[in-house]
């Protein structure tokens, strides 16, 4: 079995090859099918904060299925969902240890020809940046995963985690194209058909389905995730999420619920270059800040000095000075001024 040494020398070479993330996880499920027998795969790049997907590596079989496997995800209770595998602490799981009770092999799988299916939480320091999802098909001569194939995963997993990580902190100096006051608006279907849209959505709308190399008519993975997890909930409420594309810049997405004449659900998403403000929570939790260094950082973008911010946060001017340290070590950063061009005044419009 290849140890953690290989993966990591094999992971540096995957990112000297790589353009972007979705290079990286194609180059990496090409070294890993000589390792594992499997016959489909995806592999995506999650919001740390939310889990929703953000772009996805899948393979044209389980392109066709995506949909209805989001569907179920946030729909009904089932076996490995990914929120469960990061919040349990567990990150592993395969889907023929607890099959019987499994809704998605029932009615997704099991109808598409696959027998089983492993999921992996790609993680690092206790983030969750992507997921690695693999499957096997009825007609392979191992129709199940073994037992050494998950431990060759679990080894793997942590190695990944880290180079999306670093994906995921991209630093993206170019900016989308905004026209003051223009919004991006799609309005679907509850099956993700778009019923009308404007030229700004339409214009975001190519930008991610590049970024995925989907087709004219395909819903990009991270629109399949919020629509299915706001249908799933019910919600009265909106869902958002931000989406990094590197070297385009940072695309928000919220999504809400409607209702027509005919008590039909349809869903309204907006979809904008991301706002300041926006980028500074997103940048904040992707940045795995504490909940005592998010506040110092708030205080520190209000231009707040250092006694002042030990007075406001009932701490001494040493342990502000301590979060500090810690902060710009995070955000790679040497003083103030840059933390603030870094994860706020670059975003402000011109």
């Amino acid at each position: 079995m290849r140890d953690t040494q290989y993966w990591r020398r094999k992971s540096e070479q995957c990112l000297k090859h790589s353009k972007n993330s979705f290079e990286y996880r194609q180059l990496m499920i090409e070294a890993l099918r000589k390792q594992v027998n499997f016959d489909a795969y995806c592999c995506t790049l999650t919001d740390a904060h939310t889990l929703f997907s953000v772009g996805a590596v899948t393979e044209h079989s389980i392109e066709a299925i995506h949909h209805k496997i989001m569907e179920l995800e946030y729909a009904t209770e089932d076996i490995n969902k990914y929120e469960f595998l990061v919040c349990s602490g567990q990150y592993l799981g395969r889907l023929s240890d607890s099959i019987s009770q499994s809704l998605r092999y029932r009615e997704v799988l099991v109808p598409k020809g696959f027998t089983d299916e492993i999921r992996a939480a790609l993680t690092y320091q206790g983030q969750c940046y992507g997921f690695l999802t693999l499957f096997k098909r009825a007609e392979n001569e191992q129709p199940l995963f073994q037992d050494k194939d998950l431990a060759l995963i679990k080894i793997l997993m942590p190695v990944m985690g880290e180079a999306l990580k670093e994906f995921h902190h991209y630093i993206i100096e170019e900016r989308i194209p905004a026209i003051e006051e223009e919004q991006g608006i799609i309005i679907f279907d509850k099956k993700l058909k778009i019923l009308s849209n404007n030229t700004k959505a339409s214009e975001l709308l190519l930008i991610l389905r590049k970024h995925e190399s989907l087709s004219d008519i395909q819903v990009p993975k991270p629109i399949q995730a919020i629509c299915a997890k706001l249908l799933a909930d019910n919600c009265k409420s909106s869902s958002s999420l931000i989406v990094p594309i590197k070297d385009t810049g940072y695309i928000a997405i919220r999504a809400s619920l409607m209702l027509t004449g005919q008590h039909n659900q349809q869903i309204a998403l907006l979809i904008n270059e991301a706002s300041p403000k926006e980028m500074l929570n997103f940048l904040i939790t992707a940045y795995n800040l504490t909940p005592r260094e998010k506040e110092v950082v708030f205080e520190i973008i209000k231009g707040i000095p250092t006694k002042e911010i030990a007075y406001n946060l009932h701490i001494s001017t040493y342990t502000v000075q301590d979060h500090l340290k810690v902060i710009f070590q995070k955000i790679n950063v040497s003083n103030r001024n840059e933390l603030v061009w870094k994860i706020f005044s670059r975003f402000q419009l011109d």
